[in-house]
């Protein structure tokens, strides 16, 4: 090629790679747009990546001849805060890939963001076959003791517990929820549009043979509760289990545990039947036990431990409320009411949002008192905290001797709350020594109360701890009518 064809083929070359490279810059997907990259499961915080470097300083990596600016995938889980021990992670992405690996091992393990894909995995110590692209979900899934677990139960046994991390690795259906409708009108013609989200959901009966139609009391972790038929579904949403009812538009957040077919008798009926008893002019006395559960109940009578509670009358198996905490039970005894309507949905409230069984009697003109040991739990209207004198760590001897007094001056209405089985069988076990002992102490106590008592009788249980799960040990209490 002579000198006068030289110059103007380099002008040649040197346009079509400017072009070539103008071409491949549209023909590439810019890094404008980050699509979020979330952290789901068993976690107590869903992180949403937005942009690589929101967590922090990026990691330099090398492989497979490239340069990457990444995220250690323990950085982000850990930001998560797993709520129990990890065991397997699910790297999804918008294609339907996934890919899964223990949730240990994970020391070269990263996550980088790519014009090309997007959010894409590296894996340095996996099989190539991990480095799922274009990533939309990092799911946690736990060993199966998230506290933020479904659990199925009915009045005899645990049917089936599952948290929301496991879910996500099981077969769901995505249903398209409507969410609402808009028209308008232009020219005499009327347009409308509708709009839906996908919803993950599932039927009870895909994780145990549950009948259509049979009967369900739901529980929320903020205190709701729903008698409802097995119609609906639930869904697994981001960190949490919901349940929604397709047909009627209902929707309860944050499910922490269903019964199948519950017990007609609750906790809650305390109040209706003692409005009822002095509504008819008779006195009403009513004890608290706590920690005394159903299944602690029927082992004591079975071994001879309450003799008094045995004679005294059958007791009937009554449901409680969640969350499981000693305030929480008291206030919706005492108004009738779940804790969604009374308001006191953890130990940190105290303030009844509603009259109870206390405020009645007095706007009826009679006599009312709430006694219990330990600290204060209500705010209610006459409330008296017994204190423990002798400093022997419980202060039910001197409860039950304030009650005896209490008995002689003339009370319509009595509350009194003891304490002692549930501190004893917290610290030591419902098989030890001291608890027994508490049990048969307590029941001293009972016999001589009731005898003393000229009306009424309604005794049942409380929770023993407020970290116990939904079980059925922790969710029914014996309930007894006597007199």
């Amino acid at each position: 090629m002579n000198r006068r064809n030289w110059l103007p083929a380099i002008g040649l070359g040197f346009l079509g790679f400017v072009l070539g490279g103008l071409a491949g810059s549209f023909l590439q997907p810019t890094p404008g747009y980050i699509p979020p990259l979330k952290v789901v499961g068993d976690v107590a915080r869903v992180v949403k990546l937005e942009d690589p470097e929101q967590l922090g300083k990026l990691q330099h990596i090398s492989y497979d001849g490239h340069e990457y600016q990444a995220i250690k995938l323990m950085d982000i889980i850990t930001a998560a805060q797993p709520v129990a021990a990890p065991k397997q992670i699910y790297l999804v992405g918008s294609d339907g890939f996934t890919s899964s690996f223990p949730a240990e091992g994970l020391e070269k393990s990263y996550i980088a963001f790519t014009a090309q894909n997007g959010w894409e995995a590296i894996n340095l110590n996996h099989p190539v076959n991990s480095n799922a692209k274009m990533l939309k979900e990092i799911v946690v899934v736990s060993d199966g003791s998230s506290p933020n677990g479904l659990t199925l139960i009915n009045s005899e046994k645990e049917l089936v517990r599952v948290t929301p991390g496991q879910l996500y690795t099981r077969t769901l259906l995505e249903y398209p929820y409507a969410e609402g409708q808009a028209a308008i009108e232009k020219q005499g013609k009327t347009y409308s549009t509708s709009v839906y989200t996908q919803r993950k959901v599932f039927r009870l009966a895909d994780l145990t043979p549950v009948p259509d139609g049979e009967k369900m009391l739901v529980m929320g972790a903020n205190g709701e509760q729903r008698f409802l038929e097995n119609r609906g579904y639930f869904e697994v949403k981001d960190n949490y289990i919901n349940y929604l009812d397709f047909d009627e538009r209902r929707q309860l957040e944050k499910i922490k545990g269903v019964i199948v077919n519950p017990p007609a008798a609750s906790i809650m009926d305390i109040y209706y039947d003692a409005r009822h008893y002095l509504e008819n002019g008779e006195k009403v006395l009513v004890l608290v036990l706590d920690g005394l559960t159903y299944s602690l109940y029927k082992d004591a009578l079975e071994r001879g431990q309450m003799p008094f509670l045995k004679k005294a009358a059958p007791a009937v198996k009554a449901v409680g409320v969640y969350p499981l905490e000693s305030n929480v039970w008291l206030a919706a005894m005492i108004t009738g009411a779940a804790p969604e309507e009374n308001g006191v949905v953890s130990e940190k409230q105290r303030d009844l949002k509603m009259p109870s069984l206390i405020a009645l009697a007095r706007q009826w003109q009679k006599q009312a008192l709430l006694l219990h040991a330990g600290p204060k739990l209500l705010k209610s209207e006459m409330e008296a905290e017994v204190t423990d004198k002798n400093a022997n760590k419980t202060a039910d001897k001197e409860l039950y001797a304030i009650t005896l007094d209490k008995l002689e001056q003339d009370y319509d209405l009595l509350i009194v709350r003891f304490q002692d089985i549930a501190s004893n069988s917290e610290l030591y076990g419902d098989e030890a020594e001291a608890t027994i002992s508490a049990m048969a102490i307590t029941d001293q106590y009972l016999q001589e109360i009731v005898k003393n008592w000229a009306g009424k009788v309604i005794i049942t249980g409380s929770p023993r701890s407020a970290a116990q799960e939904f079980t059925c040990d922790a969710m029914f209490v014996p309930y007894l009518s006597l007199k």
